[in-house]
């Protein structure tokens, strides 16, 4: 290639790591940290900035597979196309000069490229592929090299014993969140708390939002026949007022804040099934 691979100006790796960093200080209780780096994804990844369509154009190479060989050369013939087309690549290497700058001010030189990436080397593709095609003196035979592994990759039948999770979910994030949330958290939570963390990991807005529905359908349910047969004239008094505010909960809303609502509704049914 015309310049060696550098890892931390890999705009796949370097958000992964970010992501990771985030999941492991949520998992710390460091709240502060974490916070500190979600600001740095929105502040640096936000829509229109040279970052935000590297990583998209990134994400979409890296996520596909299983498609035709035809397909495949089409897909990498628009990324040559997109790659030409759609970058400054002076402001992109500013930006990802400044996302750097900005991840070792806050967390300590280095820090944030500590975290571990799996399938590091199509990473690394992927990456080296993107810089060739924008550049016009590219190793003409090293980007064949490169654009074939990738088209394997494109091509492969992939068959992991994991759950069906959207496109728009990285693999990588979920397979981590997922561990980690069931070594730490499942001893704990009740099954209904597991599946709302499960799929609010997943970022299936659908899935989430039926789910929403459903607890809140059957809290109530519970909630109603729970009251029928209790003596406790406080708990009688509140039960319209416990009931308003499960049902004026917004099931759409996909946020952290009202995931934590439900998983509140989800303990208080737990109560009431065990009463």
């Amino acid at each position: 290639m015309s310049r060696s691979h550098n890892k931390k100006r890999n705009v796949g790796i370097i958000y992964e790591q970010i992501v990771l960093f985030i999941c492991n200080k949520l998992l710390e209780e460091n709240k502060k940290d974490a916070e500190l780096a979600t600001n740095i994804i929105a502040k640096h990844f936000k829509k229109n900035t040279q970052l935000y369509k590297e990583h998209k154009l990134f994400k979409a190479l890296l996520n596909t597979s299983n498609v035709s060989d035809q397909l495949a050369s089409s897909i990498i013939s628009e990324a040559k196309k997109a790659c030409n087309n759609m970058f400054d690549s002076k402001k992109l290497e500013q930006e990802k000069s400044l996302l750097i700058k900005d991840l070792n001010y806050c967390f300590g030189k280095g820090t944030i490229f500590e975290e571990k990436i799996t399938d590091y080397r199509m990473f690394a593709t992927i990456q080296t592929l993107l810089n060739e095609w924008r550049d016009i003196d590219g190793n003409f035979e090293k980007t064949t090299e490169y654009e074939i592994k990738l088209h394997n990759r494109l091509t492969e039948n992939k068959k992991e014993d994991r759950p069906n999770i959207p496109i728009k979910v990285d693999p990588l994030t979920y397979r981590i969140m997922n561990k980690k949330f069931n070594e730490k958290y499942n001893p704990i939570l009740n099954e209904s708390q597991q599946k709302l963390i499960s799929n609010f990991i997943k970022d299936d807005a659908d899935l989430i939002s039926d789910n929403y529905k459903l607890l809140k359908e059957s809290c109530i349910k519970k909630l109603d026949s729970y009251i029928r047969t209790c003596n406790n004239n406080i708990l009688v008094e509140k039960n319209q007022n416990i009931k308003a505010k499960i049902s004026n909960l917004d099931s759409n809303d996909l946020t952290k804040e009202n995931l934590q609502k439900f998983l509140i509704v989800a303990k208080l049914k737990e109560e009431l099934v065990g009463e």
